[in-house]
């Protein structure tokens, strides 16, 4: 029994690693600063990304901001930004208003500009899709993702860096798994054009 349980665990570890991420990159501002620390906001729009407006709040952020049924959903995401993203302090916008709450473009602004990060990191989800196909006559689901993700400096609002990613799940890979990749993918970069700081590994 102990040995079928260790081998499902070294099933899904497989599984779950194979998920995969293609980058499409721009260095917008060619000498931006380093940033120290960072807060997150997090949108799901169907819009393009150009400037942090009163209509990209009310297309993008409100519908879905802090809302009940996705507490799990943003906790775990949050968890994973948080643990790529070492040493990097990050603040993440829900966190200022309770959930379920009435937020005006405002009363965003208004907590947005009064934060001390030195960055804003906008992370937009652009679509979330499933792959289906038969395998011996069973369905195999696979999780797939889409997002825009925007490095804005604190002070201007100006983009400095902006990138494309696309996550690419298997059949045992859930959100937990698309939020790591993302995560692990997103700091590299970052990591990579000198913007936040480098995470020690081993």
């Amino acid at each position: 029994m102990i040995k079928k349980f260790f081998s499902f665990i070294l099933v899904l570890s497989i599984a779950t690693s194979c998920a995969s991420v293609r980058v499409t990159e721009n260095r917008v501002v060619e000498e931006p600063r380093f940033y120290t620390s960072l807060l997150v906001v997090t949108s799901s729009g169907e819009i393009d990304y150009t400037a942090m407006t009163e209509d990209f709040f009310n297309e993008s952020i409100k519908p879905n901001f802090n809302k009940l049924a996705s507490t799990q959903f943003r906790e775990q995401f949050q968890r994973s930004m948080k643990r790529n993203f070492k040493p990097t302090p990050m603040n993440f916008m829900e966190d200022f208003f309770e959930v379920q709450s009435d937020v005006s473009f405002e009363e965003y602004m208004e907590k947005l500009h009064n934060d001390n990060s030195r960055g804003i990191l906008v992370v937009d989800q652009r679509a979330f899709w499933q792959n289906v196909r038969l395998v011996n006559g069973n369905m195999q689901v696979s999780e797939n993702a889409s997002y825009n993700c925007f490095l804005l400096d604190k002070d201007t609002l100006q983009i400095v860096w902006m990138g494309n990613f696309k996550v690419n799940g298997t059949v045992l890979s859930g959100y937990d798994v698309i939020h790591n990749h993302l995560t692990r993918k997103l700091v590299k970069r970052l990591e990579k054009q000198r913007l936040v700081a480098k995470l020690a590994r081993p």
